[in-house]
């Protein structure tokens, strides 16, 4: 198989949609930019946006309680971009969460029926054991390169400020964790440990004899709480599980020999992909009546609810399509946030000394202080 029968078969493994080709011209010396919107096919709702490379296609697919949706995320977006020569592919997961059980135990024996892949009726969430960042990257990229001999070639150093960006998210979730807390501690379980990471690795593949890099970013959070009880005539009762989450997850595969050329649209499609604010408030309605359902009829399976998750996600959403909840990337520093001549906000690398922008959404960025014609010059917000 040619690798470009290869990278295009992912692409369209991936999303299985149409894709909509951008149509801004190349200028010599500039990146050129554009937004591209993502319709999820079966609600014909706009649920996302990236910025991608003039010439590049994108496409989306919105997976409604699936295999890994689950009571606390039962919708998950994926979002990927092709480039012109269909070479370099690159891709987005949204918010997904996961169930470790780790013990179930009396007198020392333990019954615990953990198996990943598996759905837990009971709490409504697919099992998947724990991992940190690291190697929920080496999951993902061998998930993705299913079929193929991969390498780790590079942990990359992670930035002080994505760590304190990692750490600003934990923060904000202390009021989430503090009301499981609660929760859980009326039946006897207590919190025992937590966990924040954020990873990038890189990895080499040979597609078509050809060294290709793939380049993962992601980051996993958890929590575990536990139970220990001492019962008449049984002995010891432990009882233990990890409930975590992986927020987003960016990857790329592009020729080894091509990756640094393809580096900056990397950063580009990282900082600037978002889901729409109607798309997270409904996603949010859908959690709350999941729970509503599970109190007033126990436990059932995703499918069972996966109509209505659709009908009252797209009713809730309505036709627009706004981005002014805060994003992952707000909290890091390395970019410069500009205001687009229709008022939308865009994050640059701060590397880049000049950026324009034109009245059709297209976006210039460069070092050299040549402006484009018909173009405005954009400064930092």
């Amino acid at each position: 198989m040619k690798r470009r029968d290869i990278l295009t078969g992912l692409f369209f493994a991936l999303i299985g949609g149409l894709v909509v080709p951008a149509t801004a011209e190349e200028m010599q010396f500039y990146k050129t930019y554009k937004y591209e919107e993502i319709q999820d096919a079966a609600m014909g709702k706009v649920v996302a946006r990236c910025m991608i490379p003039s010439g590049y296609t994108a496409a989306g697919q919105v997976m409604w309680c699936g295999q890994w949706q689950s009571a606390g995320a039962p919708a998950q977006v994926y979002i990927t971009a092709l480039s012109p020569d269909q070479n370099t592919v690159m891709g987005f997961y949204s918010y997904v969460v996961y169930e470790h059980k780790l013990e179930d135990s009396m007198s020392g024996v333990n019954y615990t029926q953990h198996r990943d892949g598996i759905f837990d009726a009971e709490t409504m969430t697919p099992m998947l054991h724990f991992m940190e960042a690291e190697d929920y990257c080496d999951y993902l990229a061998e998930g993705i390169l299913s079929g193929y001999q991969i390498e780790l070639i590079e942990k990359h150093t992670v930035a002080d400020e994505l760590d304190q960006a990692v750490a600003m998210l934990m923060d904000a979730r202390k009021a989430e964790i503090s009301e499981l807390e609660q929760m859980f501690a009326v039946s006897g379980f207590l919190l025992e440990g937590t966990y924040a990471g954020l990873a990038e690795q890189s990895y080499r593949v040979v597609l078509d004899e050809v060294p290709y890099r793939m380049t993962v970013l992601c980051t996993t959070d958890g929590i575990q709480f536990g139970t220990k009880q001492e019962m008449p005539y049984v002995g010891t009762v432990r009882s233990a599980f990890i409930s975590w989450e992986a927020p987003f997850a960016f990857f790329m595969l592009t020729p080894e020999s091509e990756y640094e050329e393809h580096a900056a649209a990397f950063e580009q499609f990282i900082w600037n992909t978002e889901l729409t604010d109607q798309f997270v408030e409904a996603f949010q309605k859908a959690q709350d009546q999941i729970v509503k359902q599970i109190l007033q009829n126990g436990s059932t399976s995703m499918s069972t609810v996966q109509d209505y998750c659709e009908s009252s996600v797209s009713d809730a959403m309505g036709s627009g399509a706004t981005y002014d909840a805060e994003q992952f990337s707000d909290y890091i520093l390395s970019h410069n946030d500009y205001t687009m001549p229709d008022g939308e906000h865009v994050k640059v690398s701060n590397t880049f000394d000049y950026v324009y922008a034109d009245d059709l959404g297209n976006l210039y960025v460069s070092n050299t202080q040549e402006q484009p014609a018909g173009t405005t010059q954009l400064h930092p917000n």
